[in-house]
């Protein structure tokens, strides 16, 4: 096996950091052919339209998953009681669990869509 620069590596930077750096830079709405050229005149990086596509919604879906993992509120600062926005709060949903354990969860169901109609 040659020794030297290894083939995933160019200019001492992972094709992964290589996207990283080409979607900062042309942002993240930037097309695979645009991707391409860039990588192949700044970092001297030949990479296929398939692989460029590939990466990129591996790092979109890696960002979503950053946003649902750090809330914009963090657990110490928030309410106690919790609220849907619909305005159900914690006595409500007590109350439904009492209406439930009473008459049963198929009997509440078949209420629930009678009175949703």
């Amino acid at each position: 096996m040659p020794r030297g620069i290894p083939k995933n590596k160019a200019n001492g930077m992972s094709k992964m950091d290589c996207m990283r750096r080409a979607l900062a830079e042309l942002g993240a709405d930037a097309q695979n052919q645009d991707i391409q050229k860039f990588l192949k005149s700044q970092l001297s990086l030949d990479m296929d339209v398939k692989m460029i596509s590939g990466y990129k919604t591996y790092l979109k879906k890696a960002r979503k998953s950053a946003a649902i993992r750090k809330p914009g509120i963090p657990a110490a600062a928030a309410p106690l009681v919790p609220s849907i926005a619909d305005g159900i709060t914690l006595d409500d949903i007590r109350a439904v669990k009492q209406v439930v354990n009473k008459i049963g969860a198929d009997k509440v169901r078949s209420l629930a869509a009678a009175l949703g109609d």
